[in-house]
């Protein structure tokens, strides 16, 4: 699960965990990280933190393959993409659309075809989106956000689109209701066999 320690990410993290899934909670933050896993391990829950920085593709590879080989095969992936730096569409730093584009975008990206690879050959998986916060309509100072979102869910539905053929589901969970994001996300998840690890 990446952007593990955004509100919704958090929320997902618990709700799978409580469903008997091994999450590995994924996130750049790694005081953050650390508080989400010791109090979710403290409920008896079976989570697993790892920091990295979703931007780079060969790390989101590389934690794939350790996931893969600690815990088994992904079953599932929840992927957040929530990284927001207000800024005006004409004041916008070019830092900012980077970093921006660099965790939405990006990080789906390379997660989502990080895993979408393996679950393809074994013809089985589910890969969920969360957009918590809709960019059909426009405002101001939410530039980069919502151009970087867009991009996300636009790769996520063509994603879909392939996949399915190979037996992999794939969608953007945005509900108007922030509090449902945990409950969508575990309906289209369906509940997770034991031992299934929720990942990257």
């Amino acid at each position: 699960m990446t952007g593990a320690c955004a509100a919704p990410g958090a929320a997902v993290a618990e709700a799978l965990a409580r469903r008997g899934a091994l999450v590995a909670a994924v996130d750049g933050d790694g005081a953050r990280l650390a508080a989400l896993v010791e109090r979710l391990q403290g409920a008896g829950l079976r989570v697993a933190g790892r920091q990295i920085d979703v931007g780079s593709g060969a790390a989101v590879d590389a934690l794939v393959d350790q996931v893969e080989r600690e815990f088994g095969p992904i079953d599932a992936l929840v992927a957040t993409a929530g990284e927001v730096r207000p800024g005006q569409a004409l004041t916008v730093s070019d830092a900012d659309w980077a970093h921006s584009f660099a965790v939405n975008a990006d990080g789906v990206f390379h997660a989502s075809r990080a895993v979408a690879a393996r679950m393809v050959q074994r013809g089985r998986g589910a890969i969920a989106l969360i957009a918590a916060r809709p960019v059909a309509v426009p405002r101001t100072t939410a530039a980069a956000y919502a151009a970087s979102l867009a991009a996300a869910v636009t790769y996520t539905e063509h994603l879909a689109v392939e996949a399915a053929v190979r037996g992999v589901r794939c969608a953007v969970v945005a509900p108007d209701d922030p509090s449902r994001v945990a409950e969508e996300v575990c309906s289209l998840l369906a509940d997770p066999v034991p031992d299934s690890a929720v990942s990257a």
